[in-house]
């Protein structure tokens, strides 16, 4: 009586998919010390000065004491409405990128918020 394996295990992988990957990998590095060897020339860009020189700007808006009316605060300095407006015009002429950092109080109604972004908006402010 012979008794014989019917199912054999192959031990042996297949391995196409393992050259693909070789291949697509030494196309890669072939092109690359190619790009490496010849030197591609990158124009890098030019800084005329530091970010820094923008002056910070805040605008606060706080609740007042009367109800239904709002205090302003420009950079920690009570003004008026219209006050802060040409101080933020006057200081923001001469940059170039002028950025306005609006601190409203929650219970400050929404409109006035959305009128100062509005404001920032019509005059290019970030």
């Amino acid at each position: 009586m012979s008794l014989s394996q019917r199912n054999q295990v192959q031990t042996g992988g297949n391995m196409s998919s393992m050259t693909d990957l070789v291949f697509l990998l030494l196309i890669f590095f072939v092109i690359l010390s190619t790009l490496v060897a010849n030197g591609v020339n990158v124009d890098l860009p030019q800084s005329e000065g530091t970010s820094s020189a923008n002056t910070k700007v805040t605008v606060s808006i706080k609740p007042s004491s009367e109800a239904g009316k709002v205090e302003f605060y420009l950079n920690g300095t009570e003004k008026s409405k219209e006050d802060v407006l040409n101080r933020l015009l006057a200081i923001f002429d001469d940059q170039a990128n002028p950025v306005l950092y609006l601190q409203v109080n929650k219970s400050v109604p929404t409109g006035t918020t959305v009128e100062w972004i509005g404001k920032a908006k019509e005059n290019n402010w970030k």
